[in-house]
């Protein structure tokens, strides 16, 4: 199967076998650029061929830790190659990953320190490489660890954070990741597809699912307590015999529920007043005495409590267990089942 992948130059991001053989039978080419190759990767380290990028960036290293490390490279040093000059030294095959990515691709590889990965763009990339030359992901754990939890990836990228995690079996990454899919349309056969190919697991799709059922189960209790103290009246002891009058314009049930909703879509809402969460208009006691206005404010802040506890329990994150109704299953994966 992995020669097949190799004779096909269907943009793997390596050679087709002729190429690849055509390629290591060139001359070594002194390359000069912006990037500087570090040890132990640079020209008078011990390895036996060079990896160079499309920019000129070359690569010493060992054939025999990238044919132990990837089918792909093994697959490619196994190849017939042509005769090779006396003078050469070092093949040369090129990729077509940037210095960055390959720099961090071969430092994992090697028995060096974990490669620092700054950018989601870059963990991205090297997950993607992963992937191409067939190089166990597991490896990745340790080194995505606090790219994954940064707010810029996860804002940038829910779907992939959440389903990288996912894959690498990271719990709370997952989990944290969750909370900022809530404005995805799970219904789309887009982002369905998507998410399962990333995450390479349907269950990472049930547990969103699951985690939707339970937000929008959970969105009466939570309506309810901003309805909770929201009328007016009894107002102030001397207007107590006074027809009571709302303090909300809510238009309905419904539409409170609707405001709710997009309220709930970030990661971590908050209620700091009623008509910011839900969207409701303040209509203050007809009649001009302070006592009357003074009691509606404590009926709002009571409301804005109410909403408040009732968000600390609403569902934000995915959770361990998942049974989805219909399939004869649990999902499982890691320890998020």
């Amino acid at each position: 199967m992995v020669g097949i992948h190799l004779g096909l130059n269907t943009g793997t991001g390596l050679a087709s076998p002729l190429t690849a053989a055509k390629a290591m039978s060139e001359p070594s080419q002194t390359v000069t650029g912006p990037f500087i190759v570090r040890a132990p990767f640079y020209d008078t380290s011990g390895g036996d061929c060079i990896l160079q990028t499309p920019d000129g960036a070359r690569f010493v290293v060992h054939r025999v830790i990238l044919s132990l490390a990837s089918p792909i490279w093994n697959d490619m040093f196994s190849l017939p190659q042509a005769s090779e000059s006396p003078s050469i030294t070092r093949p040369v095959i090129p990729v077509e990953e940037d210095p960055a990515t390959m720099e961090a691709l071969l430092t994992m590889l090697y028995p060096l320190p974990s490669p620092r990965i700054s950018s989601y763009d870059q963990a991205a990339k090297l997950v993607q490489a992963c992937d191409k030359y067939f190089i166990d992901v597991s490896r990745l754990d340790t080194v995505l660890h606090k790219v994954l939890r940064t707010t810029a990836a996860l804002e940038a990228d829910p779907l992939g954070v959440y389903a990288l995690a996912w894959r690498l079996g990271m719990d709370d990454e997952a989990r944290t990741a969750s909370r900022y899919t809530h404005r995805l349309d799970l219904n789309d056969p887009k982002v369905k597809s998507d998410l399962i190919r990333r995450s390479g697991s349907v269950n990472a799709l049930l547990a969103l699912w699951d985690l939707r059922l339970r937000r929008e189960n959970a969105l009466d209790d939570l309506a309810k307590s901003g309805l909770i103290n929201s009328d007016a009246g009894p107002s102030c002891i001397s207007h107590r015999s006074y027809q009571s009058h709302s303090c909300w314009d809510i238009n309905g049930f419904l539409s409170f529920k609707s405001s709710a909703r997009l309220a709930l879509q970030q990661p971590y809402p908050v209620c700091h007043d009623l008509k910011q969460f839900f969207g409701v208009n303040v209509l203050l006691p007809s009649n001009s005495c302070g006592g009357c206005q003074q009691a509606a404010e404590g009926k709002h802040n009571t409301a804005v409590r109410s909403v408040t506890s009732a968000l600390d329990n609403y569902p934000q994150t995915i959770t361990r267990h998942v049974r989805w109704p219909g399939f004869p299953f649990a999902p499982k994966h890691a320890s998020l089942t």
